[in-house]
């Protein structure tokens, strides 16, 4: 459901092989911890690769009130983003659920990353992509309802594991409770809950155990500004940005 850019609303897309190979190369293995703070950030703070777990990017606004707007599942990395610019940022990188990561000191990272133009090219490609999922999940935010908040979410993260089925059930592959759920979308735990109840007793969603599952009719009417693009101005628009994302060559 992405309304200007091409990320998914907070979820950020698997690591290019590139970038994952160099973890596998470098990192080390460490266990994470429910309710750790991972050092991100600066000189001094480090890139992890996720294996196991979740973990959430999360801020406190004025008001003291938490907000996630991005969610780390497997096969990503945590703290690349401010790393890339070697700044800090008024960012939470917090571990939800306990999991495996590989962890590289930032001078390493950074050296690897820069080893040569292609490396940089497609990790450069792939940081922008991250800020748009980010941009597209705060847009969600201040643009839609509670509703449609909860389907975009539901919608990005059955597709980051597998395709949706529009004629069956599909089930959430994330365990989130409303508590999480409302800071995610920048709701209440009321609103939340109340919606859900309202989708099970129209039998749009079920729980089979911990598992939610969710109808493909509940994302019928879901609208994404590239896949369903019409107009012919639309397809030549859509020519010119593909030509522009094909491999960029090596300048080496």
């Amino acid at each position: 459901m992405r309304q200007i850019v091409f990320g998914q609303q907070w979820i950020h897309s698997e690591e290019p092989p590139e970038i994952k190979e160099i973890f596998f190369k470098y990192g080390e293995k460490r266990k994470i911890k429910k309710g750790q703070e991972l050092l991100h950030g600066g000189p001094f703070g480090e890139i992890g690769y996720l294996l196991k777990g979740l973990c959430f990017y999360r801020f406190w606004d004025w008001n003291d009130k938490e907000h996630v707007f991005a969610l780390i599942l497997p096969k990503r990395c945590m703290g690349d983003i401010d790393g890339a610019s070697c700044t800090v940022a008024n960012v939470s990188a917090y571990v939800v659920k306990d999991g495996e990561a590989l962890f590289l000191p930032y001078e390493i990272w950074h050296r690897e990353i820069t080893a040569n133009t292609q490396i940089l090219d497609i990790f450069t490609a792939h940081i922008v992509k991250k800020q748009e999922s980010q941009i597209e999940a705060l847009l969600a935010c201040f643009t839609m309802e509670v509703d449609m908040r909860l389907v975009s979410l539901f919608q990005a993260l059955i597709k980051a594991y597998y395709p949706i089925k529009a004629d069956g059930w599909n089930p959430l592959p994330v365990q989130l409770n409303t508590v999480m759920l409302s800071k995610i979308i920048s709701s209440s735990r009321t609103s939340v809950s109340l919606q859900l109840s309202e989708w099970a007793n129209r039998g749009l969603v079920k729980k089979d155990g911990k598992f939610l599952l969710i109808h493909g009719a509940l994302f019928s009417d879901v609208f994404d500004w590239w896949e369903n693009r019409k107009t012919e101005a639309d397809n030549l628009r859509g020519r010119i940005v593909s030509s522009l994302n094909k491999e960029i060559p090596n300048k080496e």
